[in-house]
């Protein structure tokens, strides 16, 4: 996973999702399909440097994947 890595971590308040770090992980993730790669990857870096639940993570990774391959959906 490390190809979505970032040194930079954003704030909750920089996250495209209100109150993401309040959600419960299938609430979280029922957000993801409304967001683009960039997005996605600032909730993964935030994910990881703050929560690190790995099944959002797993989910996150695998969405950046598809935009990567031109499958998002």
């Amino acid at each position: 996973m490390p190809e979505f890595e970032d040194e930079s971590h954003p704030s909750t308040g920089q996250l495209p999702i209100v109150g993401y770090n309040h959600l419960a992980g299938r609430t979280a993730e029922s957000y993801f399909p409304g967001l683009g790669p960039e997005e996605l990857a600032d909730l993964l870096r935030y994910e990881r440097s703050h929560r690190n639940r790995l099944p959002i993570i797993r989910s996150l990774v695998a969405r950046l994947r598809n935009f990567r391959h031109g499958a998002a959906g």
